[in-house]
């Protein structure tokens, strides 16, 4: 008797702790979003964004007609922009730092004293990704990688498969190419710790590649762990809980504790009932 007395007990508390705690879920979930929407993203933070975004897109077409005066014009307007303006306020301080690299390797691309087309054609793909980041934060350029990388994550997969090494090599090359592009649109709109996950992955598997003995085995896990976690930059349902954005996972992982919480205090009450009937049937037959 005494000892389903206190079984009862714990089981109350532990079920009225499970519901206090997912009822307070919700509210700091809002108050945490409210935190986010109201942290300084002022209008005039997003107009400048537009202008630094407009400047550099013109800036972009410029370097595909070749026409360096302009381009020269651009770049001035564009750092004029930069250093003028609190866009500290539309991203981290990671990815105001991308955003200022992007910038001086442009410039850098530009000061040459010989003229190549494909490093202007990089550099200025880079920061046209970038600004587009930081105002177009709902969709943004960069996005649209995510066939590319994902091509060339089956093409190095297929390459192993028939033994083709140097195939391998040159899926990994084009594809570690197409993500140092979006590199600083990533900073600017994912956390430093799945960049840095990225950046492991590209920098060990690149590894592999390039061993002087690579081994099949090792790239085939390698792939397969990159398949997910490129999955998860890029936003993809599957495999957001990896490497999500943050709208999808405070949108979804309440639910996920209201859901284990439910399915626990059942399982709690069911164990009590069962303890209880098999108590109350031993009583029945044990003579009196």
């Amino acid at each position: 008797m005494r000892r389903s007395i206190l079984l009862r007990k714990r089981i109350q508390w532990l079920f009225g702790l499970l519901m206090a705690i997912c009822f307070t879920i919700h509210p700091l979930q809002i108050h945490a979003l409210g935190a986010i929407q109201d942290s300084g993203k002022s209008a005039e933070a997003v107009e400048q964004a537009k202008a630094l975004y407009s400047t550099v897109e013109q800036m972009y077409q410029h370097v595909l007609e070749g026409n360096t005066n302009l381009v020269n014009q651009d770049l001035k307007q564009v750092t004029s922009i930069f250093e003028n303006s609190a866009l500290q306020k539309l991203t981290t301080v990671e990815g105001i730092h991308a955003l200022s690299e992007s910038i001086i390797e442009m410039k850098a691309a530009v000061a040459r004293v010989q003229v190549d087309p494909e490093d202007w054609l990089t550099a200025s793909a880079k920061l046209r990704m970038a600004a587009d980041s930081l105002y177009n934060q709902k969709k943004p350029l960069w996005l649209q990688y995510y066939k590319l990388i994902r091509e060339e994550l089956s093409e190095m997969k297929s390459n192993i498969e028939r033994g083709d090494l140097l195939a391998v090599k040159l899926a990994y090359e084009q594809l570690h190419n197409h993500y140092e592009i979006i590199r600083p649109a990533v900073i600017i709109q994912r956390k430093p710790a799945d960049v840095t996950m990225v950046d492991s992955w590209l920098s060990y598997t690149g590894g592999l590649v390039n061993a002087v003995s690579p081994k099949p085995e090792q790239l085939q896990n390698m792939i397969k762990q990159g398949e997910e976690m490129f999955n998860g930059l890029f936003g993809k349902r599957k495999d957001y809980p990896a490497l999500a954005p943050l709208n999808q996972v405070n949108g979804s992982w309440p639910w996920v504790l209201w859901a284990a919480a439910f399915i626990f205090v059942m399982l709690a009450y069911t164990a009590f009932r069962k303890y209880r009937g098999e108590r109350d049937s031993i009583k029945k037959i044990t003579p009196k």
